[in-house]
């Protein structure tokens, strides 16, 4: 999100603001157009898995999300670390992106091994899977295994350049990255190809981009070739901050892929088939605040180490207004007209199994949308501990009640286990922030601009629940409704709840959106 800095008019603001809005520009970037390709390549891959199948390339790709869990924290540590060595020299960056990328390659190792090993338990003991897939889907697991190493290691190296404000170069490696996920499966599918030709592929690209990332690291933040770390006190620093963002790193991956386990697990995979058609539809809106958490992060840690935590607090607090203004029609357009999305997008059955979880699912995109701020200013503050303790809470509730509501209500209950979770993230985090940090006192200008906003929000709930009312009897006047209610709440979103400066962030933001990627 582009930050507010109107109530700071120094010049030493200006670069800031100006990079932030840069850096939220081209990670966005590298999400929105993997995620417009999926809107088309996803039904492709669909039609011709099933849902059975297409149940277990969800799992592999919630594995693929989950490995994230076994880098100790050590990701998001090295964007505070590297944005931090910026003002200490160029061989504290190096000996911070050595001790990283070293650490991160040697657990993916162990952690593929016993992804390797485990396999078959997985498949036959733990997941609902029909005894005929047995043999792909084991396959298919063990070629995942060796994706392990390569995706912590491309993790360590894309945290290094977002540490470093490289976003520029983050981009243009994540962006294949994103899109092959899409389009190897809708690609091999079409050949008549099978699940582990699907991870082979994927495989060979993504050995291929974490070679490419390694040079561009090299070129750029290294200043000299690849070597071993020095010593192990750096990897020591880094673990003494990542000690909590560790238990995060294993929690929260773990909590985000639960319902799509258990489901698996408990439903079986042709239900999780019908689940994750309606998971891939909502959160593809969570691209937004990751954009913000991942522009906001190096942004924060810099003026935290600057010892401005009132400037912190401000620019947090102001990119959530933002936030909740952009969040709040998509999901509200996705609760709306949840069937008929899917139907267009999947299929009649997908619509009719699916339709109530995507609007249970859409509630819990605004409100996990919504917690990645408050956890952004936490992790830049210094206090990683306090999601770790969240998540630790969390886990000893989430786990059951996903269990229970699955048995009881099926995906409509995996939904809503995950929308609960989401909602319990954003208080928890909202409640620690302030607790730790205090609280940013607004001006009569930031309150009225709050008011406003939930005026606007008032009448655009109020014209989405006018359409769908009408749904039923006339579509055409439902999209009318539906269109003005969206159009009146852009108009004074933009005149009367955005301010000046962030307005002109805004435009600046956009505009190098649509500009080419160098």
């Amino acid at each position: 999100m582009p930050s507010q800095q109107n109530a700071e008019p120094e010049a030493s603001s200006r670069p800031t603001a100006r990079l932030v809005a840069r850096n939220s520009a081209l990670y966005f970037f590298s999400l929105a157009l993997p995620a417009l390709t999926a809107v088309f390549l996803v039904p492709v891959t669909v039609r011709g898995l099933g849902p059975s199948r297409f149940g277990l390339l969800a799992l592999a790709w919630a594995v693929a999300e989950g490995s994230g869990m076994f880098d100790f924290g050590l990701g998001r540590a090295t964007v505070r670390f590297v944005a931090d060595a910026t003002t200490k020299g160029r061989e504290r960056i190096r000996q911070v992106i050595l001790a990283s990328l070293w650490s991160q390659l040697l657990a993916g190792a162990v952690a593929g091994a016993l992804l390797f090993a485990l396999t078959p338990i997985f498949v036959r003991r733990v997941f609902s899977i029909a005894p005929e897939l047995h043999p792909e889907a084991i396959d298919m697991f063990r070629v995942l295994a060796l994706h392990v190493p390569v995706l912590l290691g491309t993790t360590a190296l894309r945290a290094s350049l977002e540490g470093a404000q490289r976003f520029d170069l983050s981009t243009a490696l994540r962006i294949p990255s994103s899109f092959a996920s899409v389009a190897v499966p809708a690609a091999v599918v079409a050949l008549h190809g099978t699940l582990p030709t699907i991870m082979w592929t994927l495989l060979a690209l993504r050995v291929t981009l974490l070679v490419i990332s390694t040079e561009a690291v090299r070129r750029t933040l290294l200043g000299g070739r690849w070597a071993l770390p020095t010593g192990f006190g750096t990897l020591r620093e880094m673990l003494g901050y990542s000690g909590w963002v560790a238990v995060s790193a294993a929690l929260g991956p773990a909590l985000g892929s639960l319902d799509r386990f258990v489901v698996g697990s408990v439903v079986g995979v042709a239900a999780l088939g019908y689940y994750t058609g309606a998971a891939e539809a909502a959160t593809r809106f969570l691209l937004i605040p990751v954009t913000a958490f991942s522009a906001l992060l190096p942004a924060l840690s810099a003026t935290d180490s600057r010892g401005e935590r009132a400037r912190a607090l401000r620019v947090t607090r102001a990119a959530r207004r933002q936030l909740a203004a952009v969040m709040l029609p998509l999901c509200l357009a996705l609760f709306a007209f949840a069937e008929p999305i899917l139907k267009i997008w999947l299929g009649s059955a997908y619509a009719n199994e699916a339709g109530a979880a995507l609007r249970i699912l859409s509630v819990g995109v605004l409100f996990g949308g919504l917690a990645h701020l408050p956890m952004a200013l936490l992790y830049g503050s210094g206090r990683p501990d306090l999601p770790a303790k969240v998540h630790m809470g969390e886990i000893i509730v989430h786990v059951p009640l996903t269990f229970f509501l699955v048995r009881n209500f099926g995906i409509t209950g995996a939904a809503a286990a995950w929308t609960l979770r989401c909602a319990a993230d954003l208080t928890l985090y909202e409640w620690a922030s302030r607790r730790a940090l205090g609280s940013y006192q607004p001006d009569k200008a930031e309150w009225s601009r709050a008011i406003r906003l939930s005026l606007a929000a008032a009448w655009l709930a109020a014209a989405f629940a006018g359409a769908m009312w009408l749904r039923a009897g006339s579509w055409r006047a439902a999209l009318i409704i539906a269109f003005v209610g969206v159009a009146v709440y852009v108009a004074i979103g933009w005149s009367r709840v955005f301010s000046i400066d962030e307005r002109r962030a805004w435009i600046a933001m956009l505009s190098r959106t649509r500009a080419p990627v160098r």
